[in-house]
C-alpha cells in the first residue's frame, strides 16, 4: 500500500474529511440530508471506523445515489447528485490528499488566472484581477460560459492526465470508483424522461460532488495556459471565462482560439454575437456582467439578475412568513419552524449570506435600494403580524411568536 493510500485512510484525514462534509450538510436546505449526517454522527467513532476498515481492505462500496433534476430559470434542468455520507466522505479524503500530496494536483491550482473549486481562491480575486487587466489597458472583453460543462468532461481523459503522475493503482482505481455515477432513481428519472441529462457513463462528473471542482480544473488546465497569451488575460472560474484585450479583434480572435481549444476536448462556448445573456462582447468601460456581478473600471456590484434572483427569494419567504402567521393563529399542529421569530431568522440568514458574499463589490445604491425593499417587506409583515396578534389570545399569540409556554414545555416532558 503506497504513502499515498495510507494517507487517504488514515483516521486524520477521514476525520478532517467528514468536518467538512458535516459542515455542508447541517447547512444544506435538505432536511433528509441534515438527518443523514445527524445519524452518522451519532455512531461516531464507529462510522469512520468502518470505512477506515474497509479502504484498508480495499473493500469499500460506494452507495447509490440519487439524482435530482433542478429546474433553472428557462425551464432546463440542473443535474444534481446527491451521496450518502459514507460516499462523501471518501470522496472528501480524496480530494485532501489529491490536493495536499500530489505534485501534478498543486501545480493546477497554482494556476493564477483559474479560481473555482480551490481552497485559497475567491470570487473577490477574480473580479480585482479583472480590474486590474482593464487599469492595465484592457479596453474590451468577451465573457462566456460552457454549456452543459459538467455533463461533458470525460473522465478516462482525466485519470489519464492523472495516471503519469499518480504510482498507486489502489489510488487511482479508489478515484474511478469515487466519480462514477449509479443512480438508485434512474428508472424513475428514465420515465420522466430525465435520464439523459445525468452523468451515466464515460462522459460527465455529478455536480454536487466535492471531486467535481478539481476534475473540472485538471481537464482545463491545459485551456488555462493556451488563452493566456498574446496579450490576452482569460480568467476562468470552472466553466464561466473571461477574455480581456487591448482592441475587440484581439478578444475576437482569443474568442476563436478559445473555441478551437475547447473543441478538442468535447467542448464549446456560447457566442456573443448570438447568445446575449449566457454571453457578453464590447468595452470594458460599459460594464460587463460576470461571476455574479457587474463590473466596470471603477464600479463592482451585483448584477442585476443576481439582484432580481435576491428579491425573488426573500419576498418567497415573506410570503411564507405571512401565510404561516395566519396559519398558526388557527391550527396548532406546526413545531415552531414557521412562527413569527423562526421567519426572521431564516431572513436575517439569507440576507446575512448574501451580503458576505458581495462585500468586495464598492455600489452602494444598489445595496441601499435592497435594503428598502427588505424593510418594506418587514413593516408589511410586521402589519400582519399585528393583525393577527389582535384577535389572538395569549396561548395563540405565543405561537404565532414562536415563544413556547412552560405548560406545553411541562407536557412534551412528561410524554
Amino acid at each position: 500500500m503506497s504513502r499515498l493510500y495510507k494517507d487517504i485512510c488514515s483516521q486524520r484525514t477521514l476525520y478532517g474529511a467528514w468536518r467538512k462534509v458535516r459542515s455542508s450538510a447541517l447547512f444544506s436546505p435538505s432536511d433528509e440530508i441534515k438527518r443523514d449526517a445527524e445519524e452518522f454522527e451519532s455512531r461516531l467513532p464507529d462510522s469512520l471506523v468502518e470505512i477506515q476498515r474497509s479502504l484498508s481492505k480495499q473493500t469499500f462500496t460506494f452507495l447509490q445515489q440519487t439524482g435530482v433534476a433542478q429546474k433553472k430559470p428557462g425551464g432546463k434542468a440542473r443535474p444534481l447528485v446527491l451521496s450518502p455520507i459514507p460516499n462523501r466522505v471518501v470522496q472528501r479524503a480524496l480530494l485532501d490528499v489529491l490536493q495536499r500530496r500530489v505534485r501534478f494536483v498543486r501545480k493546477v491550482l497554482d494556476t493564477p488566472t483559474s479560481y473555482g473549486g480551490i481552497p485559497t481562491k475567491r470570487v473577490a480575486m477574480a473580479i480585482s484581477d479583472a480590474r486590474d487587466a482593464m487599469w492595465n489597458g484592457a479596453r474590451f472583453h468577451i465573457r462566456s460560459d460552457i454549456p452543459a460543462f459538467f455533463t461533458k468532461i470525460n473522465k478516462d481523459r482525466v485519470q489519464d492526465l492523472l495516471r503519469s503522475h499518480i504510482n498507486c493503482d489502489a489510488t487511482l482505481k479508489l478515484l474511478d470508483l469515487a466519480i462514477t455515477t449509479d443512480l438508485a432513481n434512474i428508472d424513475d428519472l428514465r420515465r420522466q424522461g430525465l435520464n439523459e441529462i445525468f452523468p451515466i457513463g464515460i462522459e460527465g462528473v455529478a455536480q454536487g460532488s466535492p471531486l467535481s471542482p478539481l476534475l473540472a480544473n485538471i481537464y482545463l488546465a491545459d485551456f488555462d495556459v493556451a488563452m493566456n497569451a498574446d496579450g490576452i488575460t482569460c480568467l476562468r472560474y470552472i466553466d464561466d471565462f473571461l477574455l480581456l484585450g487591448e482592441s475587440l479583434s484581439d478578444v475576437d480572435r482569443a474568442f476563436n482560439r478559445a473555441l478551437k481549444t475547447l473543441g478538442k476536448i468535447g467542448l464549446s462556448a456560447y457566442d456573443p454575437r448570438v447568445d446575449k445573456v449566457k454571453a457578453s462582447r464590447g468595452s470594458t468601460d460599459k460594464g460587463f456582467d460576470f461571476l455574479g456581478c457587474n463590473v466596470s473600471p471603477g464600479l463592482v456590484q451585483p448584477s442585476e439578475a443576481t439582484r432580481k434572483r435576491f428579491k425573488v427569494k426573500l419576498g418567497a419567504e415573506f410570503d411564507t412568513a405571512a401565510r404561516a402567521l395566519r396559519y398558526n393563529a388557527e391550527h396548532d399542529d406546526g413545531n415552531g419552524k414557521y412562527s413569527y421569530s423562526s421567519a426572521l431568522y431564516r431572513i436575517d440568514k439569507i440576507i446575512l449570506g448574501w451580503g458576505k458574499a458581495f462585500t468586495f463589490c464598492n455600489g452602494s445604491h444598489s445595496m441601499k435600494a435592497l435594503d428598502d425593499f427588505v424593510s418594506k417587506r418587514l413593516m408589511s409583515l410586521e402589519a400582519t403580524k399585528t393583525i393577527v396578534l389582535a384577535k389572538a389570545n395569549d396561548e395563540v399569540q405565543r405561537r404565532v411568536l414562536g415563544v413556547r409556554l412552560l405548560s406545553s414545555t411541562r407536557t412534551t416532558t412528561n410524554e
